[in-house]
């Protein structure tokens, strides 16, 4: 799974950063913000996902 992060300096730049980078990949946010022991700010998302329900019905259908 590949994790995205952004790193800022106050927790309302890094909620907007976590918020443009969510809808600009379509990512899920799953950390943040969270104040680090250096004062700065992390968060993080994620790639949802995938909904493999119908996948799964669709290669049952076709056998």
């Amino acid at each position: 799974m590949t994790r995205y992060a952004v790193l800022a300096e106050s927790a309302s730049e890094c909620a907007a950063g976590l918020a443009r980078l969510c809808e600009a990949l379509g990512l899920e946010p799953t950390v943040g913000p969270v104040r680090l022991t250096d004062g700065r700010w992390l968060a993080r998302a994620v790639a949802p996902a995938p909904d493999v329900r119908g996948t799964l019905a669709t290669a049952a259908a076709v056998r």
